[in-house]
Protein backbone atom coordinates (compact mmCIF):
# COMPACT_ATOMS: atom_id res chain seq x y z
CA UNK A 1 0.00 0.00 0.00
CA UNK A 2 1.39 3.65 -0.93
CA UNK A 3 2.45 5.95 2.30
CA UNK A 4 0.32 8.30 1.59
CA UNK A 5 -1.73 8.27 -2.01
CA UNK A 6 -5.18 9.61 -0.31
CA UNK A 7 -5.59 12.97 -0.56
CA UNK A 8 -9.49 12.97 -1.07
CA UNK A 9 -12.19 11.18 0.99
CA UNK A 10 -12.31 8.75 -2.42
CA UNK A 11 -9.14 7.88 -2.86
CA UNK A 12 -8.91 7.14 1.07
CA UNK A 13 -11.94 4.89 1.13
CA UNK A 14 -10.61 3.33 -2.18
CA UNK A 15 -7.76 2.00 -0.44
CA UNK A 16 -9.36 1.02 2.31
CA UNK A 17 -11.62 -1.11 0.24
CA UNK A 18 -8.70 -2.70 -1.87
CA UNK A 19 -6.69 -3.45 1.30
CA UNK A 20 -9.62 -5.46 2.88
CA UNK A 21 -10.26 -7.22 -0.18
CA UNK A 22 -6.84 -8.24 -0.36
CA UNK A 23 -6.76 -9.44 3.54
CA UNK A 24 -10.51 -10.97 2.63
CA UNK A 25 -8.64 -13.15 0.06
CA UNK A 26 -5.61 -14.27 1.91
CA UNK A 27 -3.75 -11.76 -0.65
CA UNK A 28 -1.92 -9.25 1.89
CA UNK A 29 0.97 -7.50 0.51
CA UNK A 30 1.19 -5.96 3.82
CA UNK A 31 2.21 -2.37 4.30
CA UNK A 32 5.40 -0.61 5.00
CA UNK A 33 6.67 -1.99 8.60
CA UNK A 34 10.56 -1.58 7.52
CA UNK A 35 13.53 0.36 9.36
CA UNK A 36 13.36 2.93 6.55
CA UNK A 37 9.79 3.47 6.82
CA UNK A 38 9.45 4.07 10.78
CA UNK A 39 12.97 6.20 10.20
CA UNK A 40 11.02 8.37 7.60
CA UNK A 41 7.65 8.47 10.27
CA UNK A 42 9.98 9.76 13.36
CA UNK A 43 9.51 13.20 12.62
CA UNK A 44 5.41 13.35 11.49
CA UNK A 45 2.72 11.46 10.69
CA UNK A 46 -0.20 11.43 7.59
CA UNK A 47 -2.36 8.51 8.24
CA UNK A 48 -4.50 8.44 5.21
CA UNK A 49 -7.64 7.14 7.52
CA UNK A 50 -8.84 7.65 10.65
CA UNK A 51 -10.50 4.39 12.10
CA UNK A 52 -12.55 4.18 15.26
CA UNK A 53 -13.50 0.68 16.05
CA UNK A 54 -13.64 -2.08 19.07
CA UNK A 55 -11.04 -3.11 21.19
CA UNK A 56 -12.06 -6.89 20.10
CA UNK A 57 -8.24 -8.48 19.44
CA UNK A 58 -10.27 -10.11 16.31
CA UNK A 59 -10.71 -6.81 14.62
CA UNK A 60 -6.75 -5.47 14.09
CA UNK A 61 -6.98 -2.52 11.82
CA UNK A 62 -3.89 -2.69 10.00
CA UNK A 63 -4.38 -6.20 9.08
CA UNK A 64 -7.92 -5.62 8.19
CA UNK A 65 -7.25 -2.85 5.98
CA UNK A 66 -3.70 -4.63 4.70
CA UNK A 67 -1.83 -1.08 6.18
CA UNK A 68 0.96 -0.39 6.63
CA UNK A 69 2.46 2.01 9.95
CA UNK A 70 1.74 5.21 9.62
CA UNK A 71 -1.00 4.80 7.13
CA UNK A 72 -3.97 4.32 10.02
CA UNK A 73 -4.74 6.52 12.89
CA UNK A 74 -6.56 4.07 15.00
CA UNK A 75 -8.79 4.66 18.06
CA UNK A 76 -10.13 1.78 19.74
CA UNK A 77 -12.17 0.81 22.80
CA UNK A 78 -14.97 -1.93 23.68
CA UNK A 79 -18.15 -1.40 21.60
CA UNK A 80 -16.36 1.88 19.72
CA UNK A 81 -18.12 4.03 22.12
CA UNK A 82 -18.26 8.14 21.60
CA UNK A 83 -16.87 10.31 24.38
CA UNK A 84 -15.07 13.65 24.70
CA UNK A 85 -11.68 11.95 24.58
CA UNK A 86 -12.68 10.10 21.27
CA UNK A 87 -13.87 13.10 19.34
CA UNK A 88 -10.63 15.12 20.93
CA UNK A 89 -8.32 12.30 19.07
CA UNK A 90 -10.83 12.63 16.12
CA UNK A 91 -10.53 16.09 15.29
CA UNK A 92 -7.00 15.63 16.32
CA UNK A 93 -6.46 13.25 13.14
CA UNK A 94 -9.13 15.97 11.53
CA UNK A 95 -7.69 19.31 12.20
CA UNK A 96 -4.06 18.26 13.11
CA UNK A 97 -3.53 15.79 10.41
CA UNK A 98 -5.47 16.56 8.07
CA UNK A 99 -6.80 13.11 7.08
CA UNK A 100 -9.85 13.00 4.70
CA UNK A 101 -11.57 9.76 6.12
CA UNK A 102 -13.01 8.73 9.27
CA UNK A 103 -14.08 5.22 9.75
CA UNK A 104 -16.63 3.89 12.37
CA UNK A 105 -16.21 0.33 12.18
CA UNK A 106 -18.60 -1.77 13.57
CA UNK A 107 -17.93 -6.04 14.28
CA UNK A 108 -20.06 -9.20 14.04
CA UNK A 109 -20.76 -10.81 17.59
CA UNK A 110 -19.67 -7.99 19.74
CA UNK A 111 -19.03 -9.15 23.40
CA UNK A 112 -20.04 -5.21 24.75
CA UNK A 113 -23.07 -5.26 22.33
CA UNK A 114 -23.91 -8.78 23.92
CA UNK A 115 -23.25 -7.35 26.91
CA UNK A 116 -26.15 -4.33 26.78
CA UNK A 117 -28.66 -6.96 24.58
CA UNK A 118 -28.61 -9.40 27.57
CA UNK A 119 -30.12 -6.21 30.08
CA UNK A 120 -28.14 -8.04 32.76
CA UNK A 121 -25.87 -5.79 35.34
CA UNK A 122 -22.49 -6.41 35.21
CA UNK A 123 -20.12 -6.84 37.88
CA UNK A 124 -17.97 -3.19 37.26
CA UNK A 125 -18.91 0.07 37.67
CA UNK A 126 -17.04 1.36 34.53
CA UNK A 127 -17.97 -1.52 32.46
CA UNK A 128 -21.48 -0.77 33.11
CA UNK A 129 -21.15 2.50 31.84
CA UNK A 130 -20.03 1.35 28.19
CA UNK A 131 -23.14 -1.33 28.36
CA UNK A 132 -25.53 2.13 29.25
CA UNK A 133 -23.78 3.65 26.37
CA UNK A 134 -25.15 1.11 24.34
CA UNK A 135 -28.66 0.74 25.88
CA UNK A 136 -30.56 3.42 23.80
CA UNK A 137 -29.89 1.13 20.93
CA UNK A 138 -31.10 -2.08 22.31
CA UNK A 139 -34.35 -0.02 23.00
CA UNK A 140 -34.33 1.58 19.71
CA UNK A 141 -34.35 -2.08 18.41
CA UNK A 142 -36.73 -3.18 21.04
CA UNK A 143 -39.38 -0.89 19.51
CA UNK A 144 -39.90 -2.77 16.39
CA UNK A 145 -38.38 -6.12 17.10
CA UNK A 146 -38.82 -7.67 20.60
CA UNK A 147 -36.50 -10.30 19.54
CA UNK A 148 -33.40 -7.98 19.68
CA UNK A 149 -31.12 -9.81 17.41
CA UNK A 150 -28.09 -8.78 17.95
CA UNK A 151 -26.54 -7.97 15.18
CA UNK A 152 -29.53 -5.74 14.63
CA UNK A 153 -28.09 -3.58 17.89
CA UNK A 154 -24.98 -3.69 16.90
CA UNK A 155 -25.91 -1.70 13.56
CA UNK A 156 -28.12 0.49 14.96
CA UNK A 157 -25.33 1.30 17.46
CA UNK A 158 -23.37 1.69 15.03
CA UNK A 159 -25.13 4.47 12.94
CA UNK A 160 -25.68 5.82 16.52
CA UNK A 161 -21.77 6.35 16.95
CA UNK A 162 -21.61 7.76 13.77
CA UNK A 163 -24.07 10.29 14.38
CA UNK A 164 -22.73 11.35 17.62
CA UNK A 165 -19.73 11.50 15.87
CA UNK A 166 -20.89 14.31 13.52
CA UNK A 167 -23.19 15.97 15.69
CA UNK A 168 -20.89 16.59 18.59
CA UNK A 169 -18.19 17.55 16.59
CA UNK A 170 -18.31 20.68 14.89
CA UNK A 171 -13.98 20.22 13.25
CA UNK A 172 -15.56 16.95 12.03
CA UNK A 173 -19.29 18.71 10.32
CA UNK A 174 -17.23 21.79 8.98
CA UNK A 175 -14.69 19.44 7.48
CA UNK A 176 -17.50 17.60 5.63
CA UNK A 177 -19.40 20.31 4.46
CA UNK A 178 -16.15 21.61 2.89
CA UNK A 179 -15.50 18.74 0.87
CA UNK A 180 -12.05 17.76 3.31
CA UNK A 181 -13.36 14.65 5.18
CA UNK A 182 -16.19 11.61 5.13
CA UNK A 183 -17.80 9.60 7.89
CA UNK A 184 -18.38 6.28 7.05
CA UNK A 185 -19.96 3.56 8.79
CA UNK A 186 -18.78 0.33 8.50
CA UNK A 187 -19.03 -3.75 9.14
CA UNK A 188 -16.23 -6.34 9.63
CA UNK A 189 -17.57 -9.72 9.48
CA UNK A 190 -15.61 -11.62 11.73
CA UNK A 191 -15.84 -15.08 9.88
CA UNK A 192 -15.64 -14.31 6.46
CA UNK A 193 -13.07 -11.28 7.16
CA UNK A 194 -14.81 -8.70 4.59
CA UNK A 195 -15.38 -4.78 5.29
CA UNK A 196 -19.31 -3.63 4.61
CA UNK A 197 -19.84 0.05 3.76
CA UNK A 198 -22.90 0.70 5.78
CA UNK A 199 -23.39 4.69 5.45
CA UNK A 200 -21.26 7.27 3.86
CA UNK A 201 -21.80 10.86 4.98
CA UNK A 202 -19.78 13.16 2.90
CA UNK A 203 -17.63 12.83 -0.55
CA UNK A 204 -16.42 9.38 -0.84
Amino acid sequence: MPDRAASTPSDALRLLVEGNARFASDKRRTGRIDPDRRGELTGSQAPFATVLGCSDSRVPFEHVFDAGIGDLFAIRNAGQIVDDVVLGSIEFAVVALGTPLVVVLRHTRCGAVAAARSGEPVPAPHLQALVDAIAPSVEQVRATDAELPQESVGAAHLEATLRQVIERSGAVSDAIAEGRLAVVGATYDLATGEVTIDTVVGQA
